[in-house]
């Protein structure tokens, strides 16, 4: 099977069949987002975007206690007053990966600061090491969370523990993810990378344009009051029916097949 990736320096992409996935390989810094990671983390993303053979996209931390400690805060410090032009492709990075139109799984291998647990609120599904803490440190450095946590939270944990979770910056145990419904997944550190390829696998069985339309629907759900969410919903429904793998599905559903 063909590699579609070059060799990085700060990340590792593989094919696992229809898989994508891509490793943080800065171990030594937390797997901190440093500018090159980035950029690297955002040649890979467009690959996964184009290759109509990848239908579904794995990020994890790899084998170590630390998922990603977020912004690589020595990077800001040796470049000072350069902070925004450090960040830009950061936020263009965010922005593709909450547009990505196949399943994006997020693998917490371990502990997740600032923008490391801003990514998990990007993810389809989210599998977290029942051993890993979550916290947003910003405001003890006199920011605040830039990778939409403030925008993020108060949607999907609503406004009180958000202003809680992101004031405090207290620590959040993995299964406090999943009472908050930040999380999909809670498994032992050993499995995080194996239940996510099965949560991967599971979600790139179902038609691709289908998945597209359900996370563009999803999305407008945020921000779209009912009555235009629902003509949203409807117009993607009528894409994702008039696509050819929804007659195939119909066809497998005829014949007594399961999807």
């Amino acid at each position: 099977m063909d590699n579609p990736w070059p060799e990085y320096r700060c990340i590792a992409a593989e094919r696992r069949d229809n898989i994508a996935l891509v490793t943080l390989r800065r171990p030594d810094a937390a797997n901190a987002l440093s500018r090159a990671t980035v950029e690297e983390l955002a040649d890979a993303l467009a690959v996964v975007s184009r290759k109509d053979a990848i239908r579904a996209l794995v990020l994890w931390g790899g084998n170590g206690q630390v998922f990603c400690a977020g912004a690589d805060l020595k990077e800001r410090r040796a470049n000072p007053g350069k902070d925004w032009e450090i960040r830009r492709p950061l936020v263009k990075l965010w922005n593709d990966l909450a547009l990505l139109s196949k399943p994006l799984v997020i693998a917490a291998n371990g502990h997740a600061a600032g923008g490391g647990f801003e990514l998990l609120m990007l993810g389809d599904a989210v599998v977290v090491s029942e051993a890993a803490e979550f916290w947003l440190p910003e405001l003890a450095w006199g920011g605040t969370p830039g990778g939409w946590g403030t925008q993020l939270l108060p949607r999907l944990v609503g406004p009180v523990l958000a202003r809680w979770i992101v004031l405090s910056g207290q620590r959040l145990t993995a299964h406090e993810l999943m009472q908050y419904g930040l999380a999909t997944h809670c498994v032992a550190p050993e499995r995080v990378l194996e239940c996510a390829l099965e949560a991967a696998r599971l979600l790139a069985e179902r038609p691709a344009s289908a998945v597209a339309c359900a996370k563009e629907a999803l999305r407008h759900a945020l921000s779209t009051p009912l009555p235009a969410g629902v003509e949203v919903e409807d117009r993607l429904l009528q894409i994702a029916t008039s696509s050819p793998e929804r007659q195939a599905s119909l066809e497998r559903f005829a014949k007594g097949k399961r999807s």
